[in-house]
């Protein structure tokens, strides 16, 4: 095991004057454009609450318990055949690799299981592409636990309220956009971009050349292609901002302009929605991390099938089952005869199966040789799920008949990982001891828990990487 740095408390460099946000509802999109410029430039002088180090917390354990898959070796082989690098490997890898592939390999290794966070109401998936891009830039230079806490909230405030002013019911945008994959690029970006310092020119410079690269389609949804998504736009945001530290310039329309990104992935934008306390309110506080490890179109569902297991006797008992769900859900869910674990990770059918029949495996991500066990395989065509127009995503209604002609109901209007049922902290403490445990060993996964509780007062994150990297 590599030597370990000390973690002395160094204070936080935060910014002194704060250029005032608007303080009434903005209208047009180049004001907006300009205040989250001017918000990632000199974000508030405000502490930064627990939230942000339980949520970075939650991505280690997701990037090291998805290290070894088959979708991240592939990744690497690539990444690895390109250039090398003299720098901390990835996490939960030994493979030395350039700075840029080191931040995809990362946020892919964090997304890969399915179990990273949500941000319902934009459906992103916030932490993974700035969280990378922060640890991307600690490999070559000090950053203290305390100013990594207060990039990755502004980066995920950055990209949480872009997403929202272009991926919203209200904004016209085609619902196959991967919000993550449009807007990661640019929280990655501006967490990066003010890490190094940057003014507000530069700053959008940075956000212009990660709009870019912005790109990503709920197409890629069943294949390992849906976890590249993230890590893409970690990648695209880290690198956005190293160029623009370079002196590479955007086009000044990159981002707001009539042919800019914004405009043409949002035809009406919700500057209002996406305005909206900025700098005193934090949307990004809203992120759950998953407290399962299938795409988030299923908690609700996953809670009905949960409540609704000990009232049968087992699979057998079970005549039929009804389940609704959002029209979204029934959209992407909707696969009957999942094939692989990328595949099952979103099939509606089979979780449903799998939940009714052993509730615990709810909490396992599912394994790479990934079959339908032959208990969920009777059970599914006995499944019915239906898209039901009144159901938002983090609501599913289930009616479950035995075969004696019993009736069972049970209704989700609060899904587990929505705003309303954050997990707490002990929970996720829990999650990420059962995700680093058997990558890096009881006691260092426990000494790792213990720096991540103490994130903020460490002199160099660099630490966390160098106690987990390989022997």
């Amino acid at each position: 095991m590599p030597a370990t740095r000390s973690c002395s408390r160094r204070p936080s460099r935060l910014c002194n004057e704060v250029r005032p946000c608007p303080g009434g509802a903005m209208t047009s999109l180049e004001e907006l454009t300009d205040a989250l410029v001017d918000f990632a430039t000199a974000p508030p002088n405000l502490p930064v609450p627990p939230f942000y180090r339980l949520v970075l917390m939650n991505w280690l354990g997701c990037a090291l318990a998805g290290a070894a898959t088959s979708a991240v070796d592939r990744a690497v082989a690539v990444h690895a055949a390109d250039a090398g690098g003299t720098w901390l490997p990835p996490i939960g890898r030994r493979e030395r690799l350039g700075l840029s592939a080191t931040v995809l390999i990362d946020c892919l290794s964090s997304a890969v299981l399915a179990y990273d966070d949500i941000h319902f109401e934009t459906t992103l998936h916030p932490t993974g592409p700035v969280a990378a891009a922060i640890f991307g830039l600690a490999r070559s230079r000090a950053i203290s636990g305390a100013r990594a806490l207060e990039a990755l909230r502004l980066g995920m405030e950055v990209e949480c309220r872009f997403s929202r002013l272009m991926m919203g019911p209200d904004t016209g945008s085609a619902p196959g956009w991967y919000p993550t994959g449009i807007a990661g690029g640019l929280g990655a970006a501006a967490a990066t971009a003010w890490l190094l310092g940057f003014g507000r020119d530069r700053m959008r410079h940075a956000l212009g050349l990660a709009a870019t690269r912005a790109a990503g389609m709920r197409g890629t949804h069943g294949g390992m292609s849906a976890f590249y998504v993230p890590a893409v736009s970690a990648e695209a945001g880290y690198v956005a901002a190293r160029l623009a530290e370079a002196g590479f310039t955007s086009g000044p329309g990159a981002l707001s302009g009539p042919m800019g990104l914004l405009r043409q992935i949002a035809p009406t934008p919700a500057v209002s929605a996406a305005g909206a306390g900025l700098g005193q309110v934090f949307q990004s506080e809203a992120t759950a991390c998953k407290p399962y490890p299938y795409g988030f179109i299923s908690f609700a569902l996953i809670d009905c099938c949960t409540a609704l297991s000990p009232r049968v006797t087992g699979p057998d008992d079970i005549a039929k089952v009804e389940a609704e769900v959002s029209t979204a859900a029934a959209r992407l869910g909707n696969n009957p005869d999942p094939r692989s674990m990328f595949e099952a990770q979103i099939s509606l059918r089979f979780i449903a199966a799998l939940v009714l029949t052993a509730p615990a495996a709810a909490h396992r991500p599912l394994r790479e040789d990934f079959h339908v066990g032959p208990a969920e395989a009777a059970l599914m065509p006995r499944i019915e799920i239906r898209a039901a127009t009144d159901l938002a995503d983090h609501q599913a209604r289930v009616v479950l008949t035995t075969r004696s002609g019993e009736r069972i109901a049970a209704h989700c209007d609060t899904a587990p990982g929505s705003a309303a049922r954050l997990p707490g902290a002990s929970a996720l403490q829990a999650k990420f001891l059962d995700l680093a445990t058997p990558v890096v060993g009881a006691t260092v996964a426990g000494q790792c828990l213990q720096d991540l509780m103490a994130v903020g007062e460490c002199d160099d994150v660099a630490t966390l990487l160098d106690r987990i990297a390989p022997a």
